[in-house]
């Protein structure tokens, strides 16, 4: 399979990545690193506080269930060596600890914290403020990180400048990139969106491999590559 884009190390492929992860079968990645869709109740739920937007829906594009979310990683799992680290919907967390994906063992539940995060609109409870993280590891092998004995919680703030409405801050996405992962590394991200982890993979000296269902996203993330863009 061509990839859309591919340039010093790093490459994007444009399709739905159960179809692409199969073809990537003699790619030695040690750090899957990635954002899947969340559950179709978070999806539903999401707002903004922006006037102009409240009427809008928040998120346009599909959700994925915790099964679905599972057999993706499975996929991943068949030629990965080391961590896969994702932003999951909380309501997915349960279900990756107690039936983690095949090759893959559960190892921690770990957090974003967002100071800036968006308030509550109704003012009728408390706003979340926080995105969970789970942190998985293949069933052998030993784990090894460069976080030594820190927590397992990051705080950062969320992205003014995003060109993608669940992107993640690239200093977020470089510091998990940079603690689980070495410089030469192989980085994959099955739902890559706007490339944020393909721009921290090559601000931390590894490869990167981002598959992404969207030909707008593929186009905006090789675009940020070419640039150099810092976001």
């Amino acid at each position: 399979m061509e990839p859309y884009y591919s340039e010093a190390g790093i490459s994007i492929y444009h399709g739905d990545c159960r179809d692409v992860i199969p073809s990537l079968s003699r790619c030695q990645v040690k750090l899957v690193l990635t954002d899947p869709p969340f559950s179709e109740r978070t999806h539903a739920g999401a707002r903004t506080n922006r006037l102009n937007e409240r009427s809008r829906p928040f998120i346009g594009f599909a959700s994925m269930t915790e099964g679905e979310i599972a057999e993706v990683f499975s996929l991943c799992a068949t030629n990965l060596q080391g961590w896969l680290i994702s932003f999951v919907d909380w309501r997915h967390m349960s279900y990756l600890e107690t039936c983690p994906p095949i090759g893959l063992r559960f190892v921690r539940f770990g957090i974003w914290d967002k100071p800036n995060g968006t308030p509550q609109i109704s003012g009728d409870r408390p706003a979340m403020g926080w995105e969970a993280i789970a942190i998985l590891h293949t069933e052998n092998g030993r784990m090894r990180w460069n976080g030594g004995g820190r927590r397992a919680v990051w705080s950062c703030y969320r992205e003014h400048r995003a060109v993608h409405r669940t992107q993640k801050p690239l200093s977020l996405v470089k510091q998990l990139a940079a603690m689980f992962s070495k410089p030469g590394d192989l980085i994959l991200d099955p739902f890559m969106g706007s490339g944020t982890s393909l721009r921290a993979a090559k601000e931390v000296g590894c490869h990167a491999i981002g598959i992404e269902i969207s030909e707008r996203n593929c186009e905006i993330a090789a675009n940020r590559l070419r640039q150099g863009v810092l976001f």
